[in-house]
This record gives structure tokens, sequence and C-alpha cells, in this order.
């Protein structure tokens, strides 16, 4: 009886040593077989999935991940042209999620060019992206660049300036632009007092609609204080 008892105390531990062996090569295993998820901003700009699963697949970064070593790839990723940033983390299921953030193209260097300009004054290449962008004149210096960002910045908080805006250039250190629906040139001069300069041109626009037959200005000028100058030349 002793004999069968020690026998099946035996069968009942070898029997949980080779469950808890099952479970650790399970485990291990979904270790090196986790899937890798990568979320898209929802508004996405730039053409950058191909870039990214050739990025992700190589044995380098392979071996990152089963290290969990984030920060590097984070690093890594955000060097790809087009993105601002990437998140990446481990789930409790040993999924790997990457969040990848967009930069945002606010302007064309010139109207053939496949280059843009974004929130940071990042200058990018894109042979497929189509949008309906301000164009900045290709001589612009990045001073100057870094200017009509801020200015672009402004105007696109108001919807209808966004849709109106047309060209940048730079005339004599001063910053110039004009809109798509009228056939006069705006000067901005710099992004002091934007906002302010945004009320006053606005202001106008709405004047010229209702008196547009007895206005002949070609030019308005914006950089004074509290007051539009329009001038004829």
């Amino acid at each position: 009886m002793k004999a069968v008892y020690k026998l099946l105390i035996f069968m009942a531990l070898s029997l949980t040593l080779l469950v808890i062996s099952i479970i650790t090569n399970i485990n291990n295993n979904n270790r090196y077989k986790q899937d890798i998820i990568i979320n898209y901003p929802e508004q996405s700009y730039f053409n950058k999935g191909f870039y990214i699963n050739n990025l992700i697949n190589d044995e380098h970064y392979k071996a990152l991940m089963e290290n969990n070593l984030f920060n590097s790839i984070e690093k890594s990723i955000s060097k790809t042209p087009g993105i601002e940033k990437a998140e990446v983390y481990k789930l409790y299921n040993g999924d790997i999620i990457i969040d990848l953030y967009d930069r945002k193209p606010l302007a064309f260097m010139n109207k053939n060019s496949k280059f843009f300009i974004d929130e940071e004054s990042n200058l990018i290449k894109d042979d497929s992206l189509k949008l309906d962008l301000p164009i900045i004149s290709p001589n612009t210096n990045e001073q100057d660049i870094k200017e009509i960002v801020k200015i672009i910045l402004e105007m696109n908080k108001d919807n209808y300036l966004t849709e109106q805006v047309n060209r940048f250039w730079i005339e004599e250190g001063q910053v110039f632009t004009n809109l798509k629906s009228f056939d006069f040139d705006i000067k901005i001069g710099n992004s002091n007092n934007i906002r302010e300069k945004i009320k006053k041109l606005k202001a106008y626009c709405a004047y010229y609609n209702k008196e547009s037959e007895n206005l002949n200005f070609n030019q308005i000028d914006l950089t004074y204080n509290n007051q539009l100058v329009a001038i004829k030349n």
C-alpha cells in the first residue's frame, strides 16, 4: 500500500513538473512570436509604411525589441522623413505597439517641388504627397522661412484664410503674401503682432468684397499699428 501511495505521489509530482515545463515553453514561444502592431495617425500625410516595415523586420531591430530597448527604436523611427515622433511599448500579452505621429506639411518650397515645409520649419521630400498648400519662393532663406511658418500657423487657425492663402515671398527683408480670390498683394512684414494683422486683413477683405468696383489698390500694408495702408502703384 505504501508503495502504491509513493508511486501516486511520484506521478503527481512528475505531472506537475510536466505542466510547468509546458507552460514555460509556451510563454517562451509566445515571447518570440509576439505581434508588432503599427498605429498610423488618423490623418497621415506621408507614405512611410514600406520604410517602417523594412526597418522593424531588420535583425538589429528585432534584437532591440526582444531586449525591450524601445527608446533606441523610437529614436531610429523618428528619423524617418515625415515622422514627428514614435512611441514604442509592450502589452501584457507580449505584443509590441508602435504609435506613429506625422509631421504636418504647411507649404511647398515652390510650385513644382516635392519638398515641403512642416510646422518646425523642417524640409521634407515626398514624391507622392498631393495637398493644396501655399507656396514659398525657393530663394527664401532659413530665417525668413521660420517667420513665414509662424505666420502660416496663425493664419491656419482661420478656416477662410487657410483656403485663401496662395503664396509667400520676401522683398527687402519683408514678408509678402497674396490670396486666391483677390488681386492685391499683402505686406505682412514679419510675425510680430500677427493676430492683429490678420484681423485687419479680414476686415479689408470684407470691405473689398462690397466696394471692389471703387477700389483699385494693388497692395495693402499691414505693418502699421492700428491702421491698414492701401497702396496704388
